[in-house]
This record gives structure tokens, sequence and C-alpha cells, in this order.
């Protein structure tokens, strides 16, 4: 699993490079709510947006465990009270992480809404925005995630709250910018949100390692967190 996602961290910084350049030398060419041509090379970048989204709504799909743990055949039961108190203790402590994340985000990007709304950055802005947050999902599973480690404060992506909220967070510029081609991808990611925040409320159980060990580390095969281990131990090694 390592490897696969090593392997789309590439590919989108690659796509991210792409969009920077063309955002430096051919600004309009981002524009797609002037872009009349199917084939237009922006289209391409709708299209990547759209197939990384739907990959979240399939069980099949070769992704991590952090998004995996939604569907019910991901469930391994462990027996449990139902109201035991660390257990709620623990889904408090989710829910109000989850909370404090979402309000961060629409706070940073309330500012890139007024510039836009202002006329100081335009569609190509946005876009390129976009893109960034699209590799940015990458870096906050693989290497480190400010969300993560200043708000959550979970163990690792595998028992992540919030992880299909990446699918959201990279739509947000689009949110603006009334167009089939935004608001596309904004409805795909409202659905793997929804759809997420839906199965988490009507089963935590499936959410959390004290009552599935599909999620605890001995069980674990994505092997995700190798990177970011090895961040930890370079500043607090052993004694």
């Amino acid at each position: 699993m390592l490897r696969s996602y090593l392997v789309r961290f590439l590919f989108r910084a690659l796509v991210l490079v792409c969009v920077f350049v063309t955002f430096l030398t051919n600004r309009s060419a981002l524009d797609f709510t002037k872009n009349q041509a199917l084939l237009h090379p922006v289209n391409l970048l709708w299209l990547f947006f759209i197939v990384s989204f739907a990959l979240q709504l399939s069980p099949h799909s070769r992704v991590s465990r952090g998004c995996l743990k939604q569907f019910p055949q991901y469930f391994d039961r462990i027996e449990t009270i139902a109201d035991n108190l660390r257990l709620r203790t623990r889904l408090t402590r989710l829910d109000l992480g989850a909370t404090r994340v979402a309000l961060l985000w629409i706070a940073l990007n309330l500012v890139f809404l007024v510039l836009y709304l202002r006329g100081i950055i335009g569609v190509p802005t946005l876009v390129l925005l976009a893109t960034f947050y699209y590799l940015s999902d990458l870096i906050c599973i693989m290497f480190y995630c400010p969300f993560q480690k200043l708000v959550m404060k979970n163990k690792c992506c595998v028992t992540c709250r919030i992880f299909a909220w990446g699918t959201i967070m990279i739509a947000t510029p689009l949110i603006f910018i009334p167009h089939f081609w935004s608001w596309s991808v904004v409805g795909l990611a409202l659905v793997c949100t929804v759809l997420w925040e839906v199965t988490y409320y009507k089963h935590p159980e499936r959410f959390v390692e004290e009552t599935n060990a599909f999620l605890a580390c001995e069980n674990c095969t994505d092997k995700m967190c190798v990177i970011k281990k090895h961040e930890l131990h370079r500043k607090y090694p052993k004694s």
C-alpha cells in the first residue's frame, strides 16, 4: 500500500507542477468557465478529481484502511460494553477534534472566498489552490498532517475520524465557482463526505480500534505510517 501511495503522490506532484507552470505561462487556460473544448487539458484535472473521489466510494478500491473502515466487511468486532465510558469518551474527543478542524478549514478558505468575490483572485487561482490541496491530501497521509498532530491527536491515518473529508477539502475552492466543472467535483465530494458522516453516526464502532480490530496496529498491512514513524523517532530517540 505504501508503494501505491508513493506512486500516487508522485503523480499528484506532477499534476501540481503542470498546473503551476500553466498558471505562470498561460493562466487563462485554467479558467474552465471560458473553456468550450471537451478535450481541453483542464478537463483532465476534472477527471483526476472525479476518479480519486470515486475510489473512496467502493470497498473494493485499493485505498488505505483509514478509508475502508467505513464499510461493514472491514469491521472486525471486538466484544465490548456498548456504553463503555472509555469508548464514549473516545468518540466525544473525535467529534470535538473534527469540529475544530471544520472551523479552521472554513476560516482559512473564507479568506480565498473574500478575495475571489472582490476580484483580487480569479478562477485560475482557485484551480491552482484546489490542485495544491489535491497533493496536500497525500502529504497529510504519508508525511505530516497538521490536523492529526495539532488538533485531532489521533494515532495514525488508519484511525482518523475525518479521513474522507479530504475530498470536500480538495473541492472547497471550487464551491465558489458556479459551473458544471466545479459543482460536479463538489457534488461528488459531498457524496463521499456525507456517506462517511452518516456511516459514522450510525456505526461509530467501525471507526475506533477499541471496537474494531481491523484498525489495530498488529493487524494493519498498510504500513502508511513508516515515514511518519521515522520522523517521530528522529525527534524523540529512544533512550
